[in-house]
């Protein structure tokens, strides 16, 4: 019974992160100064109409309103519940892998919530948001150098380095031939933050797995001669390799 309960407020927890995370992911992009993540409350962004009480509660608001809003009629885009059924499955599987009291545990969570936040608005908006990407820098240099949870701290600094320069490196080589930059600079710290967390060896896997995820977006994309969201793909690669080292590493 106390195992039950313990996931169901897990299940919990991970909604309410889940509802922050789409509060981000389409706040942060906006250049509207009177939307800010403080204010105003949740609202139909085609009508402008606050949601109520019933309609913030994770999961339940969803099915409650039956994806549709109650004002306007409009369609709800599914990916709000996406958004909180995929961070509740990410918050049960790290703490079902470490204990709850453990600070390690909540800042990987943070990590995963900051890579998933970031991958989303690249994906939607073909840019990044950098003070995100800031954090998971001093997230991964502060957690390596004072644990080694992921790595080591000098492999977690060239993490850091290598994850920055190899892309810029790239980059710099594409302008040469093309004249115009082939990778967005927040890429390059995006990749870096990544570094930081889980070390310059963890690198090429990441990149592997994020390019070929970015691939198959591409393949799958009618429009062929848009940009493509790299930052999307190793995002989401990152968080792939984080939760395999969770599985693997943690008995």
């Amino acid at each position: 019974m106390e195992l039950v309960l313990t996931n169901l407020s897990l299940i919990a927890l991970g909604g309410c992160l889940g509802s922050f995370a789409s509060m981000l992911i389409y706040r942060l992009p906006l250049e509207d100064v009177g939307i800010t993540i403080f204010k105003p409350r949740s609202f139909c962004p085609l009508c402008k109409n606050k949601l109520t009480i019933l309609q913030l509660i994770p999961f339940v608001g969803y099915v409650y309103s039956q994806g549709i809003c109650k004002t306007c009629n409009a369609k709800i885009n599914s990916s709000y519940l996406i958004n909180e059924v995929l961070i509740a499955a990410f918050v049960l599987l790290i703490f079902n892998k470490m204990e709850l009291t453990n600070p390690v545990a909540w800042s990987v969570v943070l990590i995963v919530m900051c890579l998933y936040i970031q991958s989303l608005i690249d994906m939607q908006t073909m840019h990044l948001f950098q003070p995100l990407s800031l954090i998971l820098v001093v997230s991964g240099l502060t957690l390596n150098i004072s644990t080694s949870f992921f790595t080591i701290p000098l492999d977690s600094m060239l993490g850091l380095i290598f994850g920055y320069g190899i892309l810029f490196c790239i980059n710099e080589v594409y302008k040469m031939i093309r004249s115009r930059d082939g990778i967005g600079s927040g890429d390059f710290l995006l990749l870096g933050g990544i570094g930081s967390i889980f070390g310059a060896s963890a690198l090429g896997p990441i990149l592997l797995i994020g390019s070929s995820i970015t691939l198959c977006l591409y393949a799958v994309n009618k429009n062929k001669d848009g940009e493509l969201p790299l930052g999307f793909g190793i995002g989401i690669g990152a968080i792939f390799y984080c939760l395999l080292f969770l599985f693997l590493s943690i008995k």
